[in-house]
Parts: structure tokens; sequence; C-alpha cells
């Protein structure tokens, strides 16, 4: 338990500014003789695991931390955070002495939204682990199954962000982001001919978006292909008075990184969204938000998740954004 309690230590449970302290029992030996006896039986595994040295140095603990820590976050919110509810009185709670009118407006809205604990405040004792492998090791799966360039499907959908090119192995036109829909025209050998849906913004011929009015990219032109899409409709924005067209643009693209199934994506994308941004708070919910404020909301906890590369940055908010509210309402 070396490990545990040094952090114990670190944590304002064990040093406060008012001196009330958490024994490490206020936390993980729930209240009340039944539940503290069930608990109590199921510590024999625990027993076990000591004396077999399943956690005797820190490289083991360190390997389980992950496994450990959401065991803890699935029992405490199935309890309702009983151990929480212990010291903490709900009815106590005096939400206008909070100090930070940020932190105030969370508490209030997960109070109301009847949140437990768990839910937004891991990690206020131990170091938060790495619960990144479930996303990582799915992102290999995907990559290692749309490297067979057998595709028989209507429409695939990049994995990562990948070239196109004006024919096939011709020259470079631009990037397709992940997750973009592209019906398949013709297949060559390992080459794809490809069309692409989407809209552009008057004055902005580099990018073509997956919805009108909304910035959610989709593919990224090279200056030498800006001409090439083309342009089946034009409307006016009557919100932002801002002028649309409706385009389509036709490419080449390799067939390496192609996924057929779409909602492999999705899953891919959920469990990185609840990876990413569900240890530190609750995750919030793609469709809390519409799609243009989740580049916002992304920029702003950018410095929280460095653990994301560029790529699964951007995977993320396209994620999001194509399952935001405005977008899920008006049925894409």
């Amino acid at each position: 338990m070396k490990t545990p309690y040094e952090e114990y230590k670190k944590s304002k449970h064990f040093m406060n500014p008012s001196g009330v302290r958490a024994e490490c029992s206020s936390c993980h030996i729930p209240p009340g003789i039944g539940h503290k006896l069930v608990k109590k039986i199921k510590a024999i595994n625990e027993i076990y695991s000591h004396f077999t040295g399943v956690l005797d140095t820190e490289e083991k603990y360190e390997n389980q931390r992950a496994r450990m820590a959401e065991k803890v976050w699935a029992d405490m919110k199935a309890s309702d955070s009983r151990e929480c509810r212990s010291c903490h009185n709900q009815e106590g709670f005096v939400i206008a002495e909070f100090k930070n009118p940020k932190e105030a407006e969370r508490m209030k809205k997960g109070l109301t939204e009847h949140l437990t604990c768990i839910e937004c405040h891991k990690g206020v004792v131990h170091k938060m682990p790495d619960v990144s492998g479930g996303y990582k090791k799915l992102h290999e799966e995907l990559k290692l199954s749309s490297t067979d360039p057998k595709i028989k499907a209507d429409a695939v959908y990049p994995l990562n962000m990948v070239l196109c090119y004006n024919a096939k192995g011709g020259e470079r036109e631009g990037r397709i982001l992940a997750a973009t829909r592209l019906t398949v025209l013709d297949k060559k050998g390992k080459w794809l001919k490809v069309r692409i849906n989407g809209w552009r913004q008057d004055g902005v011929d580099a990018m073509i978006y997956e919805l009108q009015g909304k910035r959610i990219f989709s593919t990224a032109l090279d200056k030498a292909a800006r001409a090439k899409p083309i342009v089946h409709s034009t409307m006016l924005d009557p919100d932002t008075e801002q002028t649309w067209h409706q385009v389509s643009y036709t490419t080449w693209v390799m067939t390496a990184n192609m996924v057929e199934d779409r909602n492999k994506l999705w899953n891919y994308g959920e469990m990185m969204h609840n990876a990413t941004c569900g240890t530190c708070h609750r995750a919030i919910r793609a469709d809390h938000f519409l799609a243009n404020q989740w580049i916002g909301v992304m920029k702003d906890m950018k410095r929280h998740i460095r653990q994301l590369d560029k790529e699964q940055y951007r995977f993320l908010q396209k994620y999001l954004q194509l399952h935001a509210k405005d977008v899920v309402k008006s049925g894409h």
C-alpha cells in the first residue's frame, strides 16, 4: 500500500485548510454493518493477491492502476458514491461560498442533474491512471483490418487523414480528414476513385465542410485543385448572411486506412471521448453542444488532453461535432 498511501498524503483529503482528515477506510470501507461485511468478504481476494505478490512492486502497481481505478469508479457509481456521502452532506453545500465561479456552476449543474460524486471527482486522492489502452487497442485493430484492399462497400471512411490525388498514382490534390464519407466510383488495385459531397463557404475555396454552416472539416484542398469541385446549388444562410455552395469533388485515394463500417469509427470515438474526457470529470455528452461550439470547447480543454496527438485530437473533435445537438437534431 506504499504507492497509494504516498499519493493520499499529498491530497486534500490528508491536508487541507479545515484540518478535517479522511482516512483510507473513509473511502474504501462503506458505512453500515451490512455493506461493511460484504466488503470484508470481497477483500479475501485482496488478501490472496497480497500474499501471491500481484502488486508487490511499483511497476506491477502501475500496470494494474487503470484496472483497479475503473473497478472502484464503477463500484462507487453503483452505490451512488455512498462512501463520499458518509462525510459530505449534499444539503450542507453552500454553493455561494465557492471561490471559483466556474467550479460553483459545475457543482450546481451536477447536483441539478443528480450526478453522483465519482462522475466528476475522479483523481481527487490518487494519481489518475492512463485509461487510453481501450481506444488505442481498437485503433490498432481498425488499422490492421483497413490494410486489406478487398473493398466491397459503396462507401468507405478514412481511419486517419489521407492524401488524395488527381489520378491513380498521380499528383497530390489535398488531404481528406478521418471519418469523411467517400462514395466509391471505381477501384483499380490499391486505388479508389471516390466522390466527396459537402459544402464550401463563399470565399473559402481551400476547405470542403461536411454540412452547411457547420465548421466540420472534410477535405483540405491544395491550391492547384481548388477549382475542381463542382457546384450543384447555392444558398444564403439567413442567420449569418454567408453564402454557401453545395459541391461534389471527385478524386483518387489509396485503399489503405479505409474503414467500410462507419459505426466502428464511432465506437472508437466514443471510447476515446470517455477515456480522454471522462477521467477528470464526467464526459460531457456530444449532443450537449452545437457542432461549432465543440471547436471552442476542445480548444479550452486542449491543455488537459495532452495524451492525444494531432490526428487523435482532430478525430475526437469531428466525432463530437458529428454527434452534436444540431447535427443529431437535423438527422445527419
